[in-house]
């Protein structure tokens, strides 16, 4: 039953005080995970590293510092949660609980993995008939078999990045400026925060920076949203984290296993992060911000802390 304290309108000074303190923890946060991005990043760049082509794998070092650099927004945001918070309340604050009962949670994590595929495989549609993208059988059924143990693997990585980004930081980006708004917000700071990678080539391998880093930020902000309403919807970061999971670890392999081997798909024009799909994105972002617009889901956006006198 729902809590009719959870939907009254606090006095106007508290609302003042809560969007001027979470003005002031996003001041600590957001600084905090950008430098430790380019931190961990450091050695690609003293390196050398550049990635020129989509077929070019990943070497150790650059797997350990994308790694690295996916665990910061969680450490950042559970340093900053245990500094004014006791260690019992942080999983809490930062909506690490699972949704109830379990096997709806579980059914929302299996259904949120898979909608950026959806969108993928919507967008593989034009890319095919502009010609960018030459559709075949995979040259291999164990390059699809693995990808669920791949993603098996990587969930700690993708729970760091929503850790901080949906437990974290979004509750204080929408009690700032406003469910929509704060989640545009938060879309633009988490596409410029992958830089230290999208500058080495990391999602647009070949292109230079003018294009790669606005083409991140646009296919961040409605990728972001997607992900955004999910966890308000849920009320739990473990569905974004599926959600984010699935557009990293289903979708953006997608187009490579299913295209002709004598002819590579360009990221840039094929795949989630292409401009041809961004269109796609961006209605599905739109028409998923549009079912929270309202305030019927003003309670997903808890997550500061703010009843909890560890404060």
């Amino acid at each position: 039953m729902t809590n009719r304290n959870e939907l009254r309108t606090p006095p106007r000074h508290q609302r003042d005080d809560s969007r001027g303190r979470a003005v002031k923890e996003l001041w600590y946060f957001v600084p905090a995970a950008y430098l430790g991005a380019w931190l961990v990043a450091t050695p690609l760049w003293l390196t050398g590293f550049r990635r020129e082509a989509p077929s070019q794998h990943a070497g150790p070092l650059v797997a350990a510092c994308l790694f690295a650099m996916m665990v910061v927004p969680a450490v950042v945001a559970i340093l900053l949660t245990r500094w004014r918070h006791p260690w019992r309340d942080v999983p809490r604050i930062l909506s690490l609980g699972l949704p109830s009962p379990r096997g709806r949670a579980l059914v929302q994590c299996l259904w949120a993995s898979t909608v950026f595929v959806a969108i993928t495989l919507v967008g593989l549609i034009p890319a095919a008939l502009s010609g960018v993208y030459r559709p075949a059988w995979p040259q291999s059924a164990w390059s699809l078999l693995a990808m669920p143990l791949s993603a098996i693997v990587s969930l700690p990585l993708y729970l760091g990045e929503e850790i901080g980004w949906q437990g974290y930081m979004m509750p204080r980006l929408t009690l700032r400026f406003g469910t929509v708004t704060g989640i545009c917000v938060g879309g633009v700071l988490w596409g410029l925060w992958h830089m230290p990678m999208t500058a080495l080539g990391g999602s647009y391998p070949g292109h230079p920076l003018y294009v790669a880093i606005p083409a991140a930020v646009a296919v961040a902000v409605a990728a972001g949203a997607i992900i955004a309403v999910i966890r308000i919807r849920t009320h739990s970061v473990w569905p974004a984290v599926a959600a984010h999971l699935g557009l990293n670890e289903f979708a953006l392999p997608l187009p490579q296993l299913t295209a002709a081997s004598d002819h590579a798909p360009d990221p840039l024009f094929v795949g989630p992060l292409s401009l041809i799909t961004w269109p796609i994105m961006m209605i599905a972002g739109g028409m998923a911000l549009y079912t929270i617009s309202g305030a019927g889901h003003r309670r997903g956006l808890r997550g500061t802390g703010r009843k909890s006198r560890a404060a």
